[in-house]
């Protein structure tokens, strides 16, 4: 999936709860803490008011604390497998990788390598805000992104990247020049990075929303969106090619589950000629940022980060369509534009729709028997019969040709 693995067995389901947060509290600066200042004013990186819980914050110190171990045992081949060489101590291993920098990051690094199933598990409980971007870093992490060379350069992307950089204003610090200068440098460089996609309206505010959650840092936020552009897991570089094959992909899976899970919800769209390009492409290729809350939008991604782009995506768009099915009934094509809009409406629904979204999750079957039973003349309908199987790596490989950088 692009993402570093080691070879393990995968424990089987356990239960777990995930965690209530708290709104209202928000982490406070030290008092000799000035270099985070910028970042406290705007209430971005650490300080990003996602919501508090005690009991996540003691979790995740507790689990990461386990992993406090500098040198390391000699380790088989296996376990290292497609990973960075094995640190001898971490000074070492900040050398080799300088996307990691902070000794919790390492332990977030060494959890990852050697528990995968249980990272997972414990980032759908929840995330501190303070490990929040070391758990997105660690769970993108590729080898060939560290030794790139990231730099300012010229794309053919730059006057659409500049005209809708000006619009990107979903928070108050994309108001100063300096923030502006790195959402150009993030945008800039993916479009040089992978030319054949090269930038597409959405990329945007998802760059910003990753910025954000950083703390304005633009190397990392370029080093974590590459992943998603090139990795069989999020697909992003299918998804915001010219011709957008991965949504119309996505519109076409989702709405065959809307007909079999939720009937009269679907015969409701075509009753009333509701087109899923209507909702459905702008929560894809704005990574829900253009209609949800900032705050849930971060919440999403932690669940789009663990299940990948289209379980994360389906499921989540599923569940909210499972929340609302009652009201949806009652809205024609006109009026869907707005209920689904929860920004303007300032509704907090994330949490919500993540805990729905658990409840029972798609299978990689269920798209596969989609894709078997489509009619559709879509460019990705062979790729998404294999969904979940071992030759879909391959054969993405196939339709990603010249894509990948």
């Amino acid at each position: 999936m692009g993402q570093f693995s080691c070879t393990q067995i995968e424990k089987s389901e356990i239960n777990f709860n995930r965690l209530t947060l708290d709104f209202n509290k928000q982490e406070k600066p030290k008092q000799d803490d000035r270099s985070h200042s910028f970042t406290y004013q705007y209430e971005i990186g650490k300080y990003l008011n996602v919501g508090k819980n005690p009991k996540l914050d003691e979790l995740w110190e507790e689990k990461l604390n386990s992993f406090k171990v500098y040198d390391e045992h000699t380790r088989t081949s296996s376990n290292y497998g497609n990973s960075l060489s094995t640190p001898k101590n971490i000074q070492q291993f900040f050398e080799e990788c300088p996307l990691i920098k902070y000794d919790y990051e390492y332990y977030m690094f060494r959890f990852f390598i050697q528990e995968k199933y249980e990272f997972k598990q414990y980032g759908l409980i929840g995330l501190p805000q303070k490990y929040r971007w070391a758990y997105w870093k660690v769970i993108t992490l590729q080898k060939g992104i560290i030794n790139k060379k990231i730099d300012s350069q010229i794309s053919d992307a730059s006057y659409c990247i500049k005209k809708d950089i000006n619009r990107t204003l979903i928070s108050d610090v994309f108001k100063e020049e300096s923030v502006i200068l790195k959402l150009d440098y993030v945008l800039t460089n993916l479009a040089s990075l992978y030319p054949k996609v090269g930038y597409c309206q959405g990329m945007n505010y998802i760059a910003a929303l990753f910025l954000m959650v950083s703390g304005v840092k633009e190397q990392e936020t370029v080093c974590v969106f590459a992943e998603l552009l090139d990795s069989s897991f999020y697909m992003f570089n299918l998804l915001f090619k010219d011709d957008l094959p991965l949504l119309f992909i996505m519109e076409e899976i989702i709405m065959n589950l809307i007909q079999v899970k939720l009937p009269k919800v679907y015969d409701h769209f075509i009753n009333y000629n509701i087109s899923p390009s209507i909702w459905i492409s702008k929560i894809l290729l704005s990574g829900f940022v253009y209609l949800f809350d900032l705050l849930d939008c971060v919440l999403f991604w932690d669940y789009i980060f663990i299940k990948g782009t289209v379980l994360g995506y389906t499921n989540l768009i599923m569940a909210m369509v499972t929340i609302h099915k009652d009201a949806l009934l009652t809205k024609d094509e006109a009026d869907l534009s707005t209920f689904f809009n929860f920004q303007d409406q300032k509704i907090r629904c994330a949490e919500n729709i993540i805990r729905q979204a658990l409840v029972k999750p798609i299978e990689e079957k269920e798209i596969r028997r989609i894709m078997r039973k489509t009619d559709k003349k879509l460019d990705l309908v062979e790729l998404f019969k294999f969904f979940g199987k071992e030759a879909f790596e391959k054969l993405y490989q196939k339709f990603s040709k010249g894509i990948t950088k």
